[in-house]
């Protein structure tokens, strides 16, 4: 889902939803806006406002969980990067190559993804990576040990490899939204029938207008906000690579 159009698409709807409701209220006989009926209609908002409150803070906490699952794996990805090159270090001589591998791919990967034009999202789907750490891989179960020491490390080397391989195909799985479009629709269709309610039962003047638009643009912005912390790999609010940038750094040393 693009989280800009579709905040973009929740304020037109929110504002076409307070409108309509100032329309109607000039049309309307007047006994239909009676003291009882306004009741009504106060009561009705009120229940519509708790279910609202109820999904939104319901899709903030799943966004805010989806962003820090997707982040933790990134900063396991640097750590598993760094350990593995720890412990080649420690195997010997014998593991250059596949250190160097190690610290090529990564900084390939780290450019291409977070380029100059922003967050690449088709990048991070490239098998290219994956294809790159099943040759170290197959490299350290090519080592041979001279004793229990090397063996214990080749050893760890592998298990580390395949948790970074394991970790990596988890974020690719988790790249996208975990929001159902139904829950945006029906929370965009409740905050129009809010502010339908509001335009209702509001005076027409600008105070009226100001505050009505100010609460449209607040709603909008908060869904825009949900869906962007669900799809971290795209879009303004995006991942840093940072804690693969320090990785980077400690590579090869």
């Amino acid at each position: 889902m693009n989280a800009t159009w579709l905040a973009v698409v929740a304020l037109a709807c929110v504002i076409a939803g307070g409108a309509f409701g100032l329309y109607i209220k000039g049309i309307l006989p007047g006994h239909h806006l009676s003291a009882n009926s306004k009741d009504a209609v106060k009561l009705l908002i009120g229940v519509i406002s708790t279910l609202t409150a109820l999904v939104l803070g319901l899709l903030i906490a799943s966004a805010k969980g989806s962003y820090d699952t997707k982040n933790n794996e990134i900063t396991e990805i640097a750590a598993d990067l760094m350990q593995l090159d720890r412990v080649m270090a420690q195997y010997g001589p014998e593991t250059a190559e596949a250190r160097k591998l190690l610290r090529a791919v990564t900084e390939r990967r780290i450019n291409e993804i977070w380029s100059a034009q922003g967050l690449q999202h088709s990048k991070l789907r490239s098998n290219e990576a994956i294809d790159a750490f099943e040759v170290i891989q197959r490299k350290l179960r090519e080592l041979a040990p001279a004793s229990e020491i090397q063996r214990g490390l080749q050893s760890q080397a592998v298990t580390v490899s395949t948790e970074l391989m394991h970790t990596r195909w988890l974020t690719v799985a988790r790249s996208g939204g975990t929001i159902p479009p139904a829950f945006v629709v029906v929370l965009v269709l409740w905050l129009t029938v809010i502010f339908a309610g509001l335009g209702l039962l509001a005076d027409h003047n600008g105070t009226v207008m100001v505050s009505m638009a100010i609460g449209a643009i607040s709603v909008s912005a908060a869904i825009f906000l949900v869906l962007e912390l669900d799809t971290p790999f795209e879009g303004v609010i995006t991942m840093s690579d940072e804690p693969l940038r320090v990785a980077l750094q400690r590579l090869g040393r």
